[in-house]
């Protein structure tokens, strides 16, 4: 835990706002996987994090999501992420964006994944490593690895190479 907070404290230098709210993210997952009597020590934590970062910020990570050391989060406001999708690491995730159910599936980004603002990526999709995704992209279908998408449904503007 110690070694992703300071990922994220490095990738998110220069914004406090980001930095303060991947700290208490990662506080607070750390006791949601103890076992039960522990658990209940870091309602504390859990309670700070979703006064402060959910409902002060605006930037709904869900604790029981799995987030990749070193995320990037550029403003947050408006962020929503599901509590089953998957982030991998060194990923940058803008404002207003959602990372959403559809038909009980949630997407799965790989590693170093740019995605842009106002982006809505929904259900079972699978983004590759190194995909970006253009700023007001629907993604309803699977991204390849290092393509460039963008549109409303996304398409690839720059094939893979």
């Amino acid at each position: 835990m110690v070694k992703e907070i300071f990922q994220d404290w490095e990738a998110n230098r220069g914004s406090w706002k980001s930095q303060g709210a991947l700290v208490l993210y990662r506080a607070a997952r750390v006791f949601l996987r103890k076992p039960e009597p522990v658990r209940w020590l870091g309602f504390p934590v859990a309670a700070v994090y979703v006064v402060l970062v959910e409902w002060g910020m605006g930037i709904e990570l869900n604790l029981k999501s799995r987030i990749g050391p070193g995320l990037r989060l550029y403003h947050g406001m408006g962020l929503v992420v599901h509590e089953k999708a998957v982030i991998g690491k060194n990923c940058a995730l803008r404002h207003c964006s959602t990372l959403g159910e559809k038909n009980g599936s949630a997407p799965v980004l790989g590693d170093h994944v740019d995605v842009g603002c106002n982006v809505v990526i929904l259900g079972a999709v699978k983004v590759g490593d190194g995909a970006v995704i253009g700023a007001g992209s629907v993604v309803l279908h699977d991204v390849a690895p290092g393509a460039v998408v963008a549109g409303n449904p996304a398409r690839a503007i720059k094939p893979t190479a």
